[in-house]
């Protein structure tokens, strides 16, 4: 789980590579629900993770947001963006299975922290 402020505080990825377009398209997508989920889900937003699932002939990402609420309970809120195969890194397309998610979570947080 990649803390809330670090996401939101994280820079445009430098670097034309496909990499850095698919990050920064990952990063865009989870600042915006991030922002939308503030004033909906129950407790304060603690952090986020991010996953990637073959779903046909698309490729899901889905982003795992977690709160905890007032009494200590944790809440997940999951919202998915659906993307071609080809708009995916083949270094990540590779981790895309149809029976499991891969938390691609640890190489985000690489991503964010060689780029600042």
């Amino acid at each position: 789980m990649i803390g809330i402020a670090l996401i939101l505080g994280a820079a445009i990825i430098t670097g034309g590579t496909i990499i850095a377009k698919y990050w920064n398209q990952i990063l865009s997508f989870m600042k915006k629900v991030i922002q939308k989920l503030k004033g909906k889900i129950k407790g304060i937003l603690m952090g986020s993770a991010v996953f990637i699932k073959r779903a046909g002939d698309r490729i899901q990402n889905r982003t795992k947001h977690y709160a905890k609420d007032e009494l200590g309970t944790w809440h997940e809120k999951i919202v998915t963006l659906e993307q071609k195969e080809e708009e995916i890194p083949p270094q990540y397309r590779k981790y895309a299975t149809i029976e499991d998610e891969f938390d691609l979570t640890p190489e985000l947080e690489a991503q964010i922290k060689n780029n600042g």
